[in-house]
């Protein structure tokens, strides 16, 4: 006779299938719910971004020494008590007017980067140095520090950057999905296994979809899963046996099956079960 928990069945009952039971697309739903949220702060730091670019490139008096409005004069009074002060004497103000171009047309093309959700994240990281380094030089003497803009839009630029664009709604979403190894340019929701704990009208049965994730590889999914009905084929009669490969099932998948450590986790679960097997035989 075969080893098999005799207590399986009234265990699984005994938890709440609530707290078993979640869909991947229930998660899905809640990572878009909290990326669309984001939208307002997208839409008002590309439209800026986008808005200071253009007016930059436009004002005749940005790129002219004679003005007040040079960018050379306005480097020179942003140095003064900046931390950086020696590199904006040095190095940025000699070529004011290169920064300048610089500065206004990566302004314009951070803005319809984040707008259009075109390598969304790099933009994202741009605008977060860009600030940054206004924070060190423009609104270094703003005080309380808070009174200064550039702090501000570095901490929601450095939100963008991890929270991604959101899927469905940028060209990196497209990207994504046509090159795989893109998929770091947007945020996917986080994948869980839904496990249904036994039922009175299913109460041996143990139900493990596959998370949205397992597209990415389904031939390993297909091999982990043949591998497991090979296992569960030597215990047709012992219905507890299969509950508990189910369940092992699950776990490995929610592991990644890309994993190089399941095809060893396959192998020792075999070999465990044929041996428990043999000794209760």
């Amino acid at each position: 006779m075969r080893f098999v928990p005799l207590s399986l069945n009234q265990i699984l009952n005994s938890l709440p299938i609530c707290e078993l039971s979640m869909e991947a697309t229930g998660s899905k739903m809640r990572l878009n719910s909290i990326t669309s949220s984001l939208w307002p702060l997208r839409i008002f730091m590309g439209a800026t971004f986008l808005y200071a670019g253009l007016q930059h490139l436009t004002d005749p008096s940005y790129f002219d020494p004679s003005k007040p409005g040079y960018i050379g004069h306005l480097i020179s009074q942003y140095a003064m008590g900046s931390p950086i002060h020696d590199f904006l004497f040095g190095v940025v103000e000699p070529n004011a007017v290169t920064f300048g171009y610089v500065v206004g047309v990566g302004e314009t093309l951070i803005g319809i980067a984040t707008l259009v959700g075109f390598l969304f994240r790099i933009a994202a990281f741009a605008g977060l140095l860009l600030n940054f380094s206004f924070f060190l030089s423009a609104t270094w003497n703003a005080f309380p520090f808070y009174f200064g803009s550039d702090i501000v839009f570095a901490a929601c630029w450095l939100t963008l950057l991890l929270t991604g664009p959101q899927a469905g709604q940028s060209i990196d979403s497209a990207l994504a999905r046509r090159f795989h190894a893109l998929g770091w340019l947007i945020t996917r929701p986080t994948q869980v296994i839904a496990i249904a704990a036994p039922t009175d009208t299913q109460p041996n049965q143990v139900q493990v979809p596959l998370a949205r994730k397992a597209t990415l590889y389904p031939k390993q999914v297909l091999e982990v899963n043949r591998a497991f009905d090979r296992i569960k084929q030597q215990f047709v009669s012992h219905s507890e046996t299969q509950t508990i490969i189910e369940f092992v099932r699950a776990f490995v998948i929610s592991l990644g099956v890309d994993r190089t450590d399941t095809p060893r986790l396959l192998h020792g679960l075999e070999n465990l079960i044929n041996r428990s097997g043999g000794e209760g035989s």
